[in-house]
């Protein structure tokens, strides 16, 4: 896999985040503590981040990896996007919306767990996992760096779905350091040897330790009467997160281990 595989990389950026931002999405809706400003923003930048991730999708070429599922795959992006954009409208009416944003999330995983068994790399049981777990650490990184704006307009907002958000990360995060252990040691180790062993190793130290490191600090600052510090470190996280989901995908493909 070389050049043919980015445009998947691709794909699957913008799927997991989209997928897992919703999914987040939806159980916070669920347990409350967010303003009714912050929903429909979120509705409406998922709208884009799915018509982003459909356009993708059309515009992937036939006869490269994961062809075996691609009717599934296509299928159920149409469906994800179909329940973002219902989500949306839900959110501007004010009805009942939560069960669509985790309709929707699923949706999303099922695709990305349709293109991981269409194979292109050696192990598409750990490849699924990884990339559940990316959705959900690029969701959770997300929505909490954005849920972080509204504390600055609403400082009698509740921090506890930003503690959540970040918790969630922290155990994310700490879930796919595991998994990258378990990929080199019992996969191949190829990956941290070679040519592209000091990206790899950028995966592991900056897409995933460094973000670990930075959410426990954020969730340290949250305690102190302004969220501006836990604010900013998200945004450090998330740009780690998202080189990082970026790079381990890109490594799975060309080298068939999934880190």
């Amino acid at each position: 896999m070389t050049l043919e595989a980015l445009p998947f990389v691709n794909w699957i950026f913008w799927a997991a985040l989209g997928s897992g931002s919703l999914l987040v999405l939806g159980g916070t809706e669920l347990l409350g503590g967010t303003t009714r400003g912050y929903r429909l923003f979120m509705a409406g930048m998922l709208v884009v981040v799915a018509a982003i991730l459909l356009l993708s999708e059309l515009n992937l070429a036939p006869g490269t990896v994961a062809d075996e599922t691609a009717d599934t795959r296509r299928l159920l992006v149409w469906a994800a996007a179909g329940l973002t954009l219902a989500y949306l409208v839900a959110s501007v009416a004010d009805w009942p919306r939560s069960g669509l944003a985790v309709a929707s999330g699923l949706a999303g995983v099922a695709a990305l767990t349709a293109l991981a068994s269409a194979g292109g790399t050696l192990n598409a049981t750990l490849f699924t996992a990884q990339m559940v777990l990316t959705a959900l650490a690029l969701g959770a990184v997300s929505d909490a760096m954005l849920l972080g704006h509204w504390y600055l307009v609403t400082p009698q907002l509740s921090p506890t779905p930003l503690r959540r958000m970040m918790w969630l990360l922290v155990g994310v995060l700490a879930l796919q350091v595991g998994a990258f252990v378990f990929a080199v040691t019992t996969v191949s180790s190829g990956p941290l040897v070679g040519s592209l062993g000091w990206v790899t190793w950028l995966r592991l130290g900056v897409g995933l330790l460094a973000p670990i490191v930075i959410s426990v600090l954020a969730i340290l600052a949250s305690r102190a009467a302004s969220l501006q510090a836990s604010t900013g470190l998200l945004y450090i996280a998330l740009a780690f997160v998202m080189a990082g989901s970026i790079a381990g995908a890109s490594i799975t493909y060309l080298t068939g281990v999934p880190v």
